[in-house]
C-alpha cells in the first residue's frame, strides 16, 4: 500500500486527476439543457435506431458534404450500446462522447509528458480540458468528435517515428480511422513518410518486427472492412466520387477570395478552440486572419528557443501548411471544422510556452476562474435539445387527448433555421408524424415564438406551438406510402 502511494499518488497524479474531474464537470455540466441538437444529431440517432431497432448492420455512415462519400459507421457503433441500455434515449449519447473527451484530456497528457515533460503535459491537459471551445465541442454529438484525440495520438506517432521508434500498430489504426472520423484528415498522412526520412536523415535506424507488420496490417484491414465491402457492392462508389471532387467547380470561392477565406476560417478555428466561436467573442475578419500566423510565429519561437527541434518544428509547419493547403486546393465547401486537426498543434504551443511564464499558475487560476464563472451564468440553449423535447412531448400529449392516430408539423421561422432535430424525437414519443394536407391535423412550430406570439397555444424556450384546426382522420392516412416522410439528407440504406 505505501509502495502504491509512493508511485501513484505523487504531485503530478493528483494534479491531472483534478484536471480530469474539472474536464469531465465541464463538460456533463447542465448536460441537457447545453445539449446541442440538430439535424446532425437526428441523423445519428436516426442511424442508430436503424441498427438497434431495425436491425441493420451498416457498413456506411451518414453522407459527407461530398456527395457519394460516407462516413465510416464506427461513430454509430460507438453509440448503440449507451442508445440500448437507455432505451433509445437521445441524451444516452452524452455517454461515449463524454468518454472521449476524457479520453483526451488524459492522452494530451500523455503525449506532451512524453516528448516534452510533465510540466507541458499538464499544461496541455489543462487547456483542453476547460477551454470553452473544447467544451462545448466535446458537447457536440457528431462522428467528427475524435478529431482532436486521432490528432493528439497522430502527433505522437510522428515524434515517436523521429526519435526512430516507429509505432506501426498505431500508426496503422490511426490510417484506418480516418475514413471513420473525417475525410479531411487524409492529407496529414503525407506527414508520415516526411517524419520517416527526417529520422533516417538524422540517422536513427528503424526496426520493424514481423510480428508488428501482421498486426498492423490486421488492424488497417479490421477497420477498413466496410469501406472496402462497400465499395466492391457499390462499383467503388466513393473512391470514384472523392476523384472527381478533385477537379469538380461547385461555384465555391476561388483565386485570392478562396485564400482569404481559407486563411480567415482557419483562424476562426483557432480563436473558437478558446472562445466556441468567433460569433461569441465577436473578433473582427482581419484578426482572425492573423492567428494562423501568429501560431507559426510562435512554433518558430519555440523553435530559437531550442524548446522544439528542427524536424519536430518542419513537422508541426507541414501539418499546419497541410491542412490549409487541403482547405485551399479543394472544391468542397470551407468550413471551420475542417482545420480540427491543427488544435493539438495549438495546445503544444500553448502548453510549451506558458511551462516557461513565471506567473503562470496565477493566470492559469484567473482563466479557470473566469470561465468557471461564466459557465454558470451562462443562459439556457433555448433552442436546444431539452426545449425541442418539450414541444415534441407537448404535441405528442395533445394528440393523445384528441385521439389523432397520426399528425403533420409544420415549421414557422424567422430566419432561423431551428426546424431540424424532431424526427428522431417524434419517433422517441412513438408520435407518428406524416406530410401535411387538409385531411390531416398540422401542429405549427413557430421560431421563436415571437413571431406569432398571438397565435400561439404553448411555448418552449424559443419555440411555439399552434395547435390544428383539423380534428377528424382517416386511419388509412397514416399508413399511406405517399404520406410517409421522407428520409433525413445525408441517411442512407
Amino acid at each position: 500500500m505505501i509502495e502504491f502511494v509512493k508511485k501513484y499518488l505523487n504531485s503530478t497524479n493528483i494534479i491531472l486527476l483534478f484536471i480530469l474531474i474539472l474536464g469531465l464537470f465541464f463538460r456533463i455540466y447542465k448536460l441537457e439543457i447545453f445539449y446541442p441538437w440538430g439535424h446532425d444529431q437526428d441523423l445519428f440517432s436516426m442511424i442508430v435506431k436503424d441498427i438497434v431497432v431495425d436491425h441493420h448492420l451498416r457498413l456506411i455512415g451518414q453522407q459527407t458534404t461530398i456527395l457519394g462519400v460516407f462516413i465510416g459507421p464506427l461513430f454509430y457503433y460507438l453509440m448503440v450500446l449507451s442508445f440500448a441500455i437507455f432505451h433509445m434515449d437521445p441524451l444516452s449519447s452524452a455517454i461515449p462522447i463524454t468518454i472521449i473527451a476524457v479520453l483526451t484530456i488524459f492522452s494530451f497528457y500523455c503525449v506532451f509528458d512524453k516528448f516534452f515533460g510533465s510540466k507541458a503535459g499538464l499544461m496541455g491537459a489543462f487547456l483542453y480540458a476547460v477551454s470553452p471551445g473544447m467544451v462545448f465541442f466535446s458537447r457536440w454529438a457528431v462522428p467528427t468528435q475524435p478529431t482532436t484525440l486521432w490528432s493528439v495520438w497522430f502527433l505522437y506517432a510522428l515524434l515517436g517515428t523521429l526519435k526512430g521508434r516507429v509505432p506501426i500498430i498505431l500508426i496503422s489504426a490511426l490510417v484506418g480511422l480516418v475514413w471513420h472520423i473525417h475525410v479531411a484528415l487524409m492529407p496529414l498522412l503525407l506527414l508520415l513518410p516526411i517524419s520517416f526520412w527526417l529520422s533516417k536523415k538524422s540517422g536513427n535506424k528503424m526496426e520493424i518486427s514481423k510480428k508488428s507488420i501482421v498486426i498492423s496490417f490486421l488492424m488497417f484491414s479490421f477497420l477498413m472492412f466496410p469501406f472496402f465491402a462497400f465499395e466492391v457492392r457499390h462499383n467503388f462508389q466513393q473512391i470514384k466520387a472523392i476523384s472527381k471532387a478533385t477537379y469538380e467547380e461547385k461555384g465555391e470561392a476561388s483565386g485570392i477570395n478562396r485564400l482569404y477565406k481559407t486563411i480567415n476560417l482557419g483562424g476562426r478555428s483557432l480563436a473558437g478552440a478558446f472562445f466556441l466561436s468567433n460569433a461569441t467573442v465577436g473578433l473582427d475578419s482581419s484578426l482572425t486572419a492573423i492567428l494562423p500566423f501568429l501560431l507559426l510565429g510562435a512554433i518558430l519561437s519555440l523553435f530559437s528557443e531550442k524548446r522544439l527541434t528542427k524536424n519536430q518544428t518542419i513537422l508541426l509547419i507541414v501539418w499546419i501548411i497541410l491542412v490549409f493547403s487541403g482547405q485551399l486546393f479543394s472544391k468542397t465547401q470551407i468550413s471551420e471544422h475542417y482545420f480540427g486537426s491543427i488544435t493539438a498543434i495549438l495546445f503544444l504551443a500553448m502548453a510549451l510556452i506558458l511551462s516557461k511564464l513565471r506567473f503562470t499558475i496565477i493566470l492559469l487560476a484567473i482563466y479557470l476562474i473566469g470561465i468557471t464563472v461564466w459557465l454558470i451564468n451562462k443562459p439556457n440553449d433555448f433552442g436546444g435539445y431539452i426545449y425541442k423535447k418539450q414541444t415534441i412531448e407537448y404535441i405528442k400529449n395533445n394528440s393523445l387527448e384528441k385521439g389523432y392516430p397520426c399528425v403533420a408539423m409544420n415549421f414557422i421561422e424567422n430566419n432561423i433555421d431551428k426546424g431540424n432535430g424532431f424526427r428522431y424525437l417524434s419517433w422517441f414519443y412513438k408520435l407518428k408524424v406524416i406530410t401535411g394536407g387538409n385531411d390531416v391535423p398540422v401542429y405549427n412550430i413557430v421560431t421563436p415564438w415571437t413571431i406569432s406570439e398571438n397565435e400561439i397555444n404553448a411555448k418552449f424556450g424559443m419555440f411555439g406551438v399552434i395547435l390544428p384546426h383539423q380534428e377528424i382522420v382517416d386511419p388509412s392516412t397514416c399508413s399511406n406510402p405517399k404520406r410517409q416522410l421522407l428520409p433525413l439528407w445525408g441517411f442512407t440504406n
